[in-house]
C-alpha cells in the first residue's frame, strides 16, 4: 500500500498492459479493480473546522470511500473575536447555533443529508469551560475580583456558575477539575445543577437538529458523573471523550462513553519511530499499551496533535508532541508522513477499536493540507477495515491472528480470508513458506491489485514485501 523508493523487475511484469486502469482506480479510490465492496462501514472522519455546507457537499464521497461517521467542530455560538479554530472551543451561548462554520439552518440541513445517506454526524461538545479571558469578545465581558468572576455577559450563566481562577497542578488531582485550563479558560462548575441543566438542554437541542452522537472536549477536567447525568438526555446515541493520558489506568469507568485511545497512539509513536519495535503493538490492551477494544476510538492524529505541530494552539511538547506525535521529530520539526500512513494501516488493520481519521482544515492552501479524507493509502486501509467487519454495523470483527513478529515487520490474518503485513524497514521483507490458517486460493492486495497465492495447507510459499509499506490482502477466488 505505502511504497518507498525501490525497483524490482518482477513488479513490472504484466504491469504495462494494466497500468492505466490501475492508476485510475488508485487515483480516484485508492482501491484496485476486483476488490469486493464491503457490506458495512465503521470509520469516523474528523472534518476539522469545516463549514457545515462544505461538509454536506462531500458526504456522498465520504460514504463512497467507506466512512460511516463525521466528527463536526463545535457549532454553538462561540467567541467570534477569535477567527482561528480555537475560537470555536470558547462557547458563549449554548442556545444558539451560529458562527463562522454556519447557522442553525445549515447545521440542520447537514444532519438531514447525513440521515438521507445513512451517515452519522457526531458533534464536538465543549462543556468544561467558556471563553479565554486573554481573548475576550469585549473588554468587560468578564470582570474579576481576587480571581473570582463578579460580572459577566453570558446569556445562560451567572458568576456563581464559574470556579475561581486558578492553575491546574497535575500533582494535585482536585485542581484538574476545579481550576482553569491554561489558567485562562473560564471554567464552568460542571458539578452544579444549573450548569448541568444548560448542558442537557443543549444536548436535546442538538438531537432535535438530527445529531447522532457527541465528542466531549476536555473530558479529563469534568466529573465522570456529569456525563452519566447529561447523557440521559440522549438515550442510545454514541458518545466518546477526550482524556490525554498515556496509561489506560488513568481513564475513569464511564459506561456511557468511549475514549480517544491516547495510550495506543503513544505506543504507535514508539513502535514506528526510528529504532522502535513493532512487536509492542501485539496484545497492546492486555499489556496496558492501549484501551480495551470496545472502549477505544483509535487514532493516529487529531486536531490537537496536528495543530500543535504547526505551533497553532495544539498540544505543546511538554504535553506532548513527543509523546503522541506519530512520525514527529521534535528536534528537526519534521513529520515523517510514511510513518503516519503505516500507523493508519495498523490502526485500520487491527481488530480492536473504532478507527478515526483526521482531516485538516479545508481553508488551508492545498500544498499545506497533508491530512485529507481521500488519501489513496488511507482509503485502501479503510476498505480493508470494512471488509473485516463480521456484521455491517461493526459489532463483530474477524479475529486477529499474528503470523509475523519481528522488530521491523509484523503480519497477521483476520479470520480465514484476510491477511495484512507491515514492513517499516528500508529493506524488502521476504515471506517464505509462512504457515497460516488462511483459506487456500488467490488473494489480491487492495491498493495495487498484486496477487498472492495461499496453498491448500494454508502456506504462503513466497511473497516479497516492499520496504516502508503496508500490504493488505483479501481473498478473491479459488
Amino acid at each position: 500500500m505505502i511504497i518507498g523508493n525501490y525497483c524490482r523487475t518482477w513488479l513490472l511484469v504484466g504491469l504495462l498492459t494494466l497500468i492505466m486502469p490501475r492508476l485510475l482506480a488508485a487515483e480516484v479510490h485508492g482501491v484496485a479493480p476486483g476488490i469486493p465492496e464491503p457490506e458495512g462501514h465503521n470509520v469516523i472522519v474528523q472534518l476539522f473546522n469545516w463549514r457545515f455546507n462544505d461538509i454536506k457537499a462531500v458526504l456522498p464521497m465520504l460514504k463512497q470511500l467507506g466512512y460511516s461517521h463525521v466528527h463536526v467542530s463545535p457549532p454553538q455560538w462561540s467567541n467570534e473575536r477569535v477567527w482561528q479554530w480555537w475560537g470555536r472551543y470558547q462557547p458563549i451561548d449554548f442556545s444558539l447555533i451560529s458562527g463562522p462554520l454556519g447557522n442553525e439552518l445549515e447545521f440542520h440541513q447537514l444532519n438531514q443529508e447525513g440521515d438521507r445517506l445513512g451517515m452519522k454526524i457526531l458533534v464536538d461538545v465543549v462543556f468544561n469551560h467558556t471563553v479565554d479571558v486573554r481573548e475576550l469578545p469585549e473588554p468587560d465581558f468578564i470582570v474579576f475580583e481576587n480571581d473570582h468572576i463578579t460580572k459577566e455577559k453570558f446569556g445562560q450563566f451567572q458568576p456563581e456558575d464559574f470556579h475561581p481562577r486558578c492553575a491546574i497542578d497535575e500533582q494535585q488531582p482536585t485542581t484538574v477539575r476545579s481550576c482553569w485550563l491554561s489558567e485562562a479558560l473560564a471554567d464552568l462548575k460542571t458539578e452544579n445543577s444549573h450548569v448541568r441543566t444548560v448542558a442537557k438542554e443543549y444536548i436535546q437541542k442538538l438531537m432535535s437538529l438530527g445529531v447522532d452522537g457527541f465528542r466531549f472536549d476536555a473530558a479529563k477536567h469534568i466529573e465522570p458523573d456529569f456525563f452519566r447525568e447529561v447523557l440521559r438526555a440522549a438515550p442510545g446515541l454514541y458518545a466518546f471523550g477526550e482524556i490525554i493520558e498515556s496509561s489506560p489506568d488513568r481513564f475513569p469507568d464511564v459506561p456511557e462513553l468511549d475514549w480517544y485511545d491516547f495510550p495506543l497512539t503513544k505506543t504507535m509513536r514508539d513502535a514506528f519511530g526510528f529504532g522502535g519495535n513493532l512487536t509492542i503493538l501485539k496484545d497492546a490492551a492486555q499489556n496496558k499499551r492501549a484501551l480495551s477494544g470496545p472502549k477505544a476510538v483509535t487514532f493516529v492524529r487529531n486536531h490537537d496533535i496536528d495543530r500543535g505541530q504547526a505551533d497553532d494552539r495544539g498540544i505543546d511538547d511538554s504535553g506532548g508532541r513527543s509523546t503522541y506525535g506519530v512520525g514527529w521529530d521534535e528536534s528537526q520539526k519534521h513529520l515523517n508522513r510514511t510513518d503516519v500512513k503505516l500507523a493508519y494501516s495498523f490502526l485500520l488493520g487491527r481488530e480492536d477499536g473504532l478507527p478515526y481519521v483526521f482531516v485538516d482544515m479545508s481553508t488551508l492552501p492545498s500544498d499545506q493540507r497533508d491530512d485529507t479524507f481521500d488519501d489513496p493509502d488511507i482509503v485502501a486501509a479503510i476498505r480493508f477495515h470494512n471488509l473485516c467487519l463480521a456484521q455491517p454495523d461493526g459489532s463483530g470483527r474477524r479475529p486477529e491472528i499474528w503470523r509475523i513478529e519481528t522488530a521491523n515487520t509484523i503480519g497477521w490474518q483476520r479470520g480465514t480470508d484476510r491477511f495484512m503485513v507491515i514492513n517499516k524497514a528500508a529493506e524488502w521483507y521476504p515471506i517464505t513458506n509462512l504457515q497460516t490458517s488462511l483459506q487456500s486460493g488467490t488473494y489480491k492486495e487492495i491498493r495495487n491489485g498484486w496477487p498472492m497465492h495461499v496453498q491448500a495447507n494454508g502456506t504462503i510459499h513466497e511473497w516479497n514485501v516492499p520496504p516502508r509499506s503496508a500490504m493488505m490482502f483479501v481473498r478473491v477466488g479459488d
